[in-house]
């Protein structure tokens, strides 16, 4: 989330290093090139140039981070070589073992005495830690490999065409390579924070001890998509936006087939993300919403202002920040319970099964023809946004960081 962790633990005074491979910020070769950005002509700023800005953070001492920019450069220049969740899962393990061989040659445990990580790239830190006494806290910010693996391969058999074929599947060698370092880390970890219930309840499915598992909701900076908004009077089509990968995984085939029932509502619905919908499907698909593609954060809001409601059908998610976005952009939600959303069913918005297109076409229409219930339900999306600021997310990860070190 754009550094939140090291900065909430700099304000905590809890920081004493942040390990990254890649960082922009004070001290950053990275930071000069932000500075001058904005003397670019935005034409001329390719789109990996733009996300990079989107990550700029200013609060870090630049003695307190070490970042591995040349082996973050050998990441992203590998990611888009490989196809397939197989490749990419293999990937991520490789690159795991060495970022954690790179913080451990550089004494990377010295003056601390607790170590948070992340999946698939802390188990060695974890192993080493354990032997000076530290305490070991895992951030799982999606479901476990198991499930997510799971839940796709389904969603490939339902929907076969949609997606290129994955140039090669894993082995079971592989399979168990992955399974066992996931749950290796869990077992070492003194606890696992979790995003969402979803993921708790997932690691608690797969034998992770409850005891272990602590709920921390994320935060966003909701100043960035909050803004006047007129409600919808009904006078045009209600415009439906759904933002992220426009994927099987992100559920975009059931907004497709809901729009698709829906046919006789005046609706114009809206997909911002990168499309991996192959044809002729992504064709069928751009009949019933406009395909934007991806675009930069920084032109977010002017995509959530355009909305009036924000439908994401996710299949499997952490807790995911576009649902946090809309809520602050005062959109009511439609989500699935597997999207890790802090959305009330009938509050903010609507809880619907995944995979679910009826039940999803329902609520639309539900919202299309009352556009009093869509307005109080925009007021709310607002008043529950205030709840996941990034100050109340920092206060709710110290106060739990600070209950597992006195463990």
């Amino acid at each position: 989330m754009h550094y939140a962790v090291p900065a909430v633990l700099q304000r905590a005074g809890m920081l004493a290093k942040f390990y990254t491979d890649a960082y922009v910020g004070r001290g950053s070769p990275w930071h000069i090139l932000a500075q001058i950005s904005p003397l670019i002509p935005e034409k001329w700023r390719p789109a990996a140039w733009q996300r990079i800005q989107a990550r700029r953070e200013d609060s870090l001492p630049a003695g307190k981070v070490r970042a591995f920019n040349l082996f973050g450069l050998a990441f992203a220049r590998a990611h888009p070589k490989v196809s397939g969740l197989g490749e990419l899962e293999k990937l991520h393990l490789e690159y795991g073992r060495r970022f954690c061989d790179l913080i451990l040659r550089h004494n990377g445990l010295d003056r601390a005495n607790g170590i948070y990580g992340f999946p698939w790239s802390c188990l060695p830190l974890f192993q080493r830690a354990k032997q000076r006494g530290m305490k070991c806290i895992l951030e799982q910010f999606s479901a476990p490999g198991k499930i997510y693996r799971s839940l796709l391969a389904e969603e490939s058999e339902l929907w076969a065409g949609w997606e290129p074929a994955q140039a090669r599947r894993k082995t079971a060698q592989e399979t168990l390579e992955q399974e066992t370092l996931e749950q290796n880390e869990w077992q070492t970890a003194d606890a696992i924070l979790c995003p969402s219930g979803f993921v708790a309840q997932g690691l608690g499915d797969t034998g992770v001890p409850w005891e272990k598992l602590r709920q921390v909701p994320y935060g966003i900076d909701a100043s960035r998509f909050a803004g006047q908004r007129r409600a919808w009077d009904g006078g045009r089509p209600l415009r439906v936006l759904f933002v992220g990968g426009v994927s099987l995984g992100k559920g975009a085939q059931y907004l497709f087939k809901a729009l698709e029932m829906l046919h006789t509502r005046k609706i114009s619905a809206r997909m911002v993300g990168p499309v991996t919908i192959a044809e002729p499907y992504r064709t069928r698909l751009q009949k019933q919403v406009e395909l934007v593609g991806y675009r930069p954060r920084q032109e977010m809001r002017r995509h959530y202002e355009w909305g009036d409601l924000f439908v994401f059908p996710s299949i499997c998610e952490g807790s995911a920040t576009v649902n946090y976005e809309a809520l602050a952009a005062g959109l009511p939600v439609i989500t699935t319970p597997n999207a890790g959303s802090v959305v009330r069913d009938g509050v903010e918005g609507f809880i619907v099964p995944i995979r679910d297109a009826a039940a999803l076409a329902a609520r639309i229409e539900m919202l299309a023809a009352n556009p009093g219930l869509l307005a109080h339900m925009a007021q709310k999306a607002g008043e529950r946004a205030a709840e996941f600021s990034w100050e109340r997310y920092g206060e709710r990860l110290v106060k739990t960081l600070e209950e597992i070190i006195q463990l």
